[in-house]
């Protein structure tokens, strides 16, 4: 289990599928990438019901994953990995009962997560799969979960064990005026 925390712009997401990418395509040490994410509106706004399938529903959570993924592979190997059903975003809704077997898990935005439902989601793994967490805890939409619970929980108590490693992430790579406006929300100003 590897935590990326950091603010904005830190390239969380980024680096933990440019690492899924390499554990399944270069290493081939596990056969898919399945990336969970929460289904929460920024500010905890709601949406309400949208129409459609469930690839259509999640495709507004999902255009994150596919911008961290054009941002590091070429227009040929996202065509492969799409090709070949390596790659899935999917909500957590259904998370319970599954065993994940040789694959990625990469649970992205986890600040917006209660600390059972994290727990859930890495109960999951199966054999030969690993878990990357990416979180901001200041990048809060669910309301329910406070600042030292949910993904910080799960860090604190994970610290030490030999499964677990966190790094912290503290340089924007997104651009000038996306690292102005994290150091304005990390400082309280905003």
């Amino acid at each position: 289990m590897v935590s990326l925390g950091g603010s904005a712009g830190t390239g969380k997401s980024v680096l933990a599928l440019a690492a899924a990418l390499e554990l399944v395509l270069e290493r081939r040490e596990a056969k898919r990438i399945v990336v969970f994410r929460p289904v929460f509106a920024v500010g905890g706004q709601e949406i309400g019901f949208l129409p459609g399938t469930e690839a259509e529903k999640m495709s507004p959570f999902s255009a994150a994953t596919k911008d961290a993924l054009e941002a590091i592979a070429s227009e040929h190997v996202i065509d492969e990995i799409m090709d070949r059903g390596l790659l899935e975003v999917l909500p957590l809704t259904y998370v319970r009962g599954r065993t994940l077997v040789d694959t990625i898990v990469i649970l992205d935005e986890a600040q917006n997560l209660e600390r059972s439902t994290i727990l859930t989601a890495i109960s999951r793994l199966g054999k030969n799969s690993r878990v990357f967490l990416t979180h901001d805890v200041a990048q809060r939409d669910n309301l329910r979960v406070g600042r030292h619970d949910g993904i910080a929980a799960v860090v604190e108590r994970l610290k030490g064990e030999s499964l677990f490693a966190h790094v912290t992430l503290t340089k924007s790579e997104r651009s000038p005026i996306a690292a102005l406006a994290t150091r304005l929300i990390d400082d309280g100003i905003l």
